[in-house]
């Protein structure tokens, strides 16, 4: 991981700098910031959902080189959890994720969450929010997404950005949807779904 997590940061601010520097600038500065010195040796563990992470990790298209060779190596060594948040209250999950920055991620930090997010075919994650800013990357996979009333589609490279306690919704069809996500801002702040969003849902381990 010494060698192969620096080379990913490397890739990923690569392809934030090509796209809407503005939006990317916070994320790029973090990343600088980090000492990937200080990598942490983790017992990795897969969640239900990992039987589409093979899959997932042969679908990302050759035109994301080198993203595509890092992440076979980074995913397996990462802690995965399926969704907890809000299940089965108000959805039904679906989803799993592993952090590469964070509490259970190989590098511990405070300012950042940085992981993995791997969606099962055919799952409705609905409306919901957090206060933390959100950026997805899409790395393989095809999905219709929802930011507030405006709905899309989403292929391999598109960048997806969530304000500060934006709804926003995701919706998978015959393919799992695979991506980089990252959190700033109030990384440890509220989040809810939007028909609920009196309740607060922790995040669990």
């Amino acid at each position: 991981m010494e060698i192969i997590l620096p080379k990913f940061f490397t890739a990923l601010q690569n392809i934030l700098i090509k796209n809407d520097k503005d939006i990317c600038e916070k994320i790029l500065l973090e990343i600088e910031q980090l000492n990937s010195g200080c990598i942490r040796n983790i017992s990795a563990s897969k969640s239900p959902t990992c039987t589409y992470l093979d899959g997932a990790l042969n679908n990302i298209p050759k035109d994301l080189s080198p993203i595509d060779m890092l992440l076979k190596s980074i995913s397996k060594k990462l802690v995965w959890h399926d969704a907890s948040r809000g299940v089965p209250k108000y959805f039904k999950g679906g989803y799993a994720f592993a952090e590469i920055i964070g509490e259970q991620g190989l590098i511990v930090s405070e300012r950042i969450r940085l992981g993995l997010f791997l969606q099962q075919p055919n799952v409705n994650y609905p409306l919901h929010a957090h206060e933390a800013e959100e950026l997805y990357i899409i790395v393989s996979g095809e999905a219709c997404w929802k930011i507030d009333e405006r709905m899309f589609s989403v292929i391999p490279g598109s960048i997806i950005k969530h304000q500060s306690c934006q709804d926003h919704a995701t919706f998978t069809e015959e393919e799992a949807l695979f991506a980089i996500w990252i959190w700033t801002g109030k990384i440890k702040g509220r989040y809810w779904f939007a028909d609920n969003s009196e309740d607060d849902c922790p995040l669990e381990y």
